[in-house]
């Protein structure tokens, strides 16, 4: 039985390996001596011990050029380009996928009340807050219109995290909505909580807003919406949906809401760092800092009803990788069309006007649906070009799309706290760019 199984186990691994290919970066047009760069700042940021280790992947005209892994998935296990990563916030550009399939099939309109598909949300309030030391702090007003549908896929809802009070510890608004999304019960989604995301998604509707509905960009819940109203407009569960529209169409045969059994030993831990060398492995279960919960295990223990539209995903480079080359290809990968070419157009297009997107990026980013857009490179000398969309994940995730040069890069690591990475993946993608050499 041990020959049997390990002949299995060796048979799927050379099917994986025949799955991925690589080509020589010169083939489409990336020098490979420049992409060794790469290498060299992983392996120095991993001798530093800033984290345990991370995978790299650069894309080209479709074709993978560059994919190396590096340091360890956990303790004792070496980290492999296969290894499977808490994508976090990645996830949301997924979910903004299966929403616009859905605008497609003339099942809802971007233009819709949300409340015309949750009844919950009719009627909403906005909390003002009122001047320091006044007694009540706060007052509510009416919502000037609804939120609609659009405002879920471009965050401007008016529906924070709850932990995003601990970003902007001094923002007394932020504050306030924390208070009142603890008293609730509002999961950020980096745990698990009871019931389903259909419950806790009925409980926030009941609370105030953050803002009037589409004068404010607000990173947070709107996600979790969009997954249960997933789940309203197509009858189906949030994850069968993702796998059965996406997933399957798309060969992502490594990425999943929950870990299957058979799966979980490929799964990186996470790790603490404070990238000046102090790094270690978060124990399992969840953890508490300020205003922040978070659990490492979510996606392999407990109950598994809760499923997080914003944050719920497990998937690997190559996966997410077919995931971004099918909207770099306006919608399509292998024959098989998930979008239409105009609906990827709208969703890579800024779709804010002029209010400024904040939560990851710095002036001169806009955002589109579930994508934030690079507008100008005035203000962002290294970043790729006008055009360029990308998001991340809060472990230290990341992807971007660059349409000009039909480049596509993504660094996976499982690094805590998530700010901490910004200058490493800058300087990743000057390299990936700098390795153009057509």
């Amino acid at each position: 039985m041990k020959i049997i199984f390990l002949l299995l186990t060796l048979l799927s691994g050379a099917a994986w390996a025949e799955e991925i290919r690589t080509i020589r970066a010169e083939e489409v047009g990336l020098s490979a001596p420049r992409l060794e760069r790469i290498s060299h700042l992983m392996r120095d940021t991993i001798a530093e011990k800033k984290m345990a280790g991370a995978v790299v992947l650069v894309a080209r005209h479709g074709k993978i050029a560059y994919l190396e892994s590096f340091g360890y998935a956990d303790t004792d296990k070496p980290m492999t380009t296969d290894t499977l990563f808490r994508v976090c916030s990645m996830t949301k550009p997924l979910v903004t996928v299966a929403i616009l399939q859905l605008y497609e099939e003339g099942r809802l309109l971007l233009s819709d009340p949300v409340a015309k598909y949750i009844p919950e949300f009719a009627h909403p309030k906005v909390l003002e807050m009122l001047p320091e030391g006044s007694d009540p702090a706060f007052r509510l007003v009416p919502a000037r219109r609804d939120i609609t549908i659009k405002d879920l896929l471009t965050h401007t809802a008016g529906l924070p995290y709850s932990f995003a009070s601990g970003w902007y510890p001094k923002d007394r608004l932020l504050g306030q909505m924390h208070a009142l999304y603890e008293e609730a019960g509002i999961s950020s989604g980096m745990y698990e909580t009871p019931g389903t995301i259909g419950d806790m998604v009925k409980r926030l509707a009941r609370l105030p807003l953050s803002s009037q509905p589409g004068e404010a960009f607000t990173y947070g819940m709107a996600a979790d919406v969009q997954g249960y109203l997933v789940e309203v407009v197509s009858g189906m569960k949030l994850d069968d949906y993702i796998r059965a529209h996406i997933f399957e169409p798309l060969k992502m045969d490594d990425s999943y809401f929950f870990v299957p059994e058979a799966k979980q030993d490929r799964l990186s831990a996470v790790w603490k760092s404070d990238w000046q060398g102090k790094l270690e492995k978060v124990a399992p279960g969840p953890h508490q800092e300020g205003d922040y919960v978070y659990s490492p295990t979510f996606q392999t223990r407990g109950p598994r009803t809760f499923l997080s539209g914003g944050v719920g995903m497990v998937s690997t480079p190559y996966d997410y990788f077919r995931f971004a080359q099918m909207l770099l290809n306006k919608g399509e990968l292998d024959g098989v069309r998930v979008l239409s070419r105009k609906t990827v157009e709208l969703m890579t297009s800024n779709q804010i006007g002029k209010l400024f997107e904040t939560t990851l990026h710095d002036e001169g980013w806009k955002f589109g649906l579930g994508l934030g857009i690079q507008a100008d490179r005035e203000h962002n000398v290294d970043a790729g070009d006008v055009g360029t969309f990308e998001w991340a994940g809060l472990y230290s995730t990341r992807f971007s799309v660059d349409p000009r040069e039909e480049k596509i890069t993504i660094f996976m690591s499982q690094t805590h706290p998530f700010n901490y990475h910004f200058d490493l993946w800058d300087k990743l993608l000057v390299m990936s760019s700098s390795s153009i050499a057509d």
